[in-house]
């Protein structure tokens, strides 16, 4: 099905200049910037609310539609594309969510909602390729705020934790979705707590684990334990989610 009658009926869609088959329009408090794939039977579709940067949507258009089929042809519910350079951003990946997470257009036209994925420009960090639906709309409608461009890089960490001293413990035997901001509190309060334990996966699927001893921290990692400090493991939480892909 060709969508380009349904795309250029939305009020207000004017053609992107040097950009073909795309549309750029304004719609409540989004502007909202959208190309075909090259065959024209899927949009591609990033909103904007707030400040607006034309160069930089063109910029996540011109990328998703350069490896359109990696994302239309996946059976991923978020798929991550690296490569995206802009002035003046930080950004270097364009993400792309699937139907099943996103609602554009699910009330006034659902063939076309059915044929759109959303984009949003991101950072390396905070996708691992592995997101399930549900983490996927997690992270879409909650985390990553995807519509705010002046947001900071928020990394991809699952976790699990327990902790005998304050009781505090997370819910079920599997790791799940967290900020950052949640390890770090749960990992600060492991000193005088023997038999807690804090687990955490990166964006690279590596695992880190700490228990707590009488009289130490010992951190599990797959090349061997290790004693460990507060302070230090705060600085290796860090740097292992932010920098995965880089040794410590």
């Amino acid at each position: 099905m060709d969508l380009t009658p349904n795309v250029a009926a939305q009020p207000g869609a004017a053609p992107i200049a040097g950009l073909p088959d795309a549309w750029h329009w304004s719609r409540a408090i989004f502007n909202i910037d959208a190309i075909l794939t090259q065959d024209r039977e899927h949009l591609l579709e990033m909103r904007v609310m707030g400040r607006y940067d034309a160069a930089l949507a063109q910029a996540v258009l011109t990328l998703a539609r350069e490896r359109s089929t990696d994302i239309t042809e996946s059976d991923r519910p978020l798929v991550a594309l690296a490569g995206l350079a802009s002035p003046d951003w930080t950004f270097d990946t364009v993400a792309a969510v699937s139907p099943d997470v996103h609602d554009n257009h699910a009330q006034d036209d659902t063939d076309l909602h059915r044929a759109t994925w959303t984009l949003f420009p991101g950072h390396s960090c905070e996708f691992s390729g592995t997101e399930t639906q549900e983490e996927a709309r997690h992270l879409f409608r909650l985390a990553l705020r995807p519509t705010k461009l002046d947001r900071d890089p928020i990394p991809f960490l699952r976790m699990r934790y327990h902790n005998t001293r304050t009781r505090s413990h997370s819910v079920g035997p599997d790791r799940g979705i967290a900020p950052l901001s949640v390890l770090l509190n749960e990992l600060s309060l492991l000193d005088g707590a023997p038999g807690s334990v804090v687990e955490w996966e990166n964006r690279t699927g590596e695992l880190l684990k700490v228990e707590a001893a009488t009289d130490l921290l010992l951190l599990r990692t797959t090349t061997g334990d290790r004693p460990i400090t507060v302070n230090d493991l705060l600085a290796l939480a860090e740097h292992s989610v932010f920098h995965a892909d880089e040794p410590e």
